[in-house]
């Protein structure tokens, strides 16, 4: 069991935004809520699989909605940590037993912090693993979904302490269809409380050792940042990615649909990428980029976006003129699966390319 301190905190908000690949909530929210845990006497725990009685049973607690597109502030109701606890005595109920840990639903500098923040208010440790290994933007994107293990039963709560049951779905689309439905009438963000499986099968079907992952690459990129370093050469390197583009953003058309942050990025490049052209298309996270209208990273890999400040760049956050290096990395080989690809490769998204992974993509683009 591993007790983390105020450093280790910032390193993995640092770690989970850039591995967060433009969504995963905000990293200064995420920041903030841990910060105050360890000021109030709250004990921030990860513990491995391992360690936890595999019998007992772990759930999933996350935010959902959309995000706020670029120069639009969204009032959002703080969810206290009362609205919280009573949804996990909720679940509680509904599966006649204790919950002995909780698991993050993805990798991102807001929800890994959530997941991370219910445990310590609720005295439990955070398990080393989430459901994507990355930030993903729908409910299918979970590895227990392509692993046949629902998402149900769960709990859905607003800021003002509205509780929704949900017993059981139809389909997986329908339960997003419906979270998000509740979520637009709730200031855009709902609390979720789901996924309650014993340890040993979440222990199987999970993304493990995704947030120590998280907390090294912070450290590498603070390590980075205080020896003067390339930032995005280090990343890369940490990765096994990519710098397939340093430009600025010219133009982007970023809107909120359907309850989603949907559209492009545009990033000209300068220096050695000037006369290249870098499009992103982003459902909440960046999904897939193209350079000169050439495909160059398809999901489920990552596109990562660094800032001039060596920190990694979340979609709400993005301005026209903003200086950015790209990053095209390997994403989680438990999505390179036929049904990983069937729901997170890029025909899910509406696109009709066959998968490739980046370092072939690299190699023809940019040859």
């Amino acid at each position: 069991m591993r007790k983390l301190n105020i450093e280790e905190i910032k390193h993995l908000i640092v770690g989970a935004t850039i591995l967060g690949v433009g969504g995963g909530g905000s990293p200064e929210f995420g920041l903030k809520i841990l910060s105050k845990d360890l000021e109030e006497g709250r004990e921030l725990r990860i513990s491995n699989f391992n360690e936890l009685d595999p019998k007992s049973y772990i759930a999933t607690p996350y935010f959902a909605g959309s995000i706020p597109p670029p120069g639009v502030k969204r009032e959002r109701k703080e969810f206290t940590p009362k609205v919280m606890v009573k949804a996990l005595k909720l679940l509680e109920e509904q599966i006649n037993s204790r919950i002995s840990a909780v698991i993050a639903t993805e990798i991102g500098g807001g929800n890994t912090a959530v997941a991370l923040h219910l445990g310590a208010v609720l005295g439990l440790p955070l398990v080393d693993g989430d459901h994507a290994g990355r930030s993903v933007p729908e409910l299918v994107h979970s590895t227990y979904y392509i692993n046949g293990i629902p998402l149900t039963p769960s709990i859905i709560a607003t800021a003002d302490g509205d509780y929704v049951v949900f017993k059981d779905y139809s389909s997986i689309q329908s339960y997003e269809n419906i979270v998000r439905a509740i979520a637009a009438q709730a200031m855009g963000t709902v609390f979720v409380l789901d996924s309650p499986v014993k340890v040993e099968v979440a222990s199987k079907v999970a993304v493990k050792g995704s947030i120590t992952r998280a907390i090294k690459l912070g450290e590498v990129v603070e390590n980075a940042r205080s020896s003067g370093e390339d930032v995005a050469s280090v990343v890369a390197e940490e990765l096994n990615g990519y710098i397939i583009m340093r430009g600025k953003v010219s133009k982007h058309d970023l809107r909120e649909k359907a309850g989603f942050l949907i559209g492009n990025t545009y990033i000209e490049g300068i220096g050695e990428f000037e006369g290249k052209n870098l499009r992103i298309w982003v459902k909440n996270e960046n999904i897939i980029a193209w350079i000169n209208d050439a495909p160059i990273v398809l999901p489920p890999d990552l596109i990562i976006l660094i800032g001039e400040d060596g920190y990694g760049v979340v979609n709400s956050k993005i301005r026209i003129g903003m200086k950015i290096s790209v990053i095209a990395a390997p994403g989680p080989n438990e999505w390179k699966t036929p049904k990983g690809l069937e729901v997170v490769g890029p025909k899910h998204f509406g696109f009709n390319y066959e998968y490739k992974p980046v370092k072939e993509l690299v190699e023809e683009v940019l040859k």
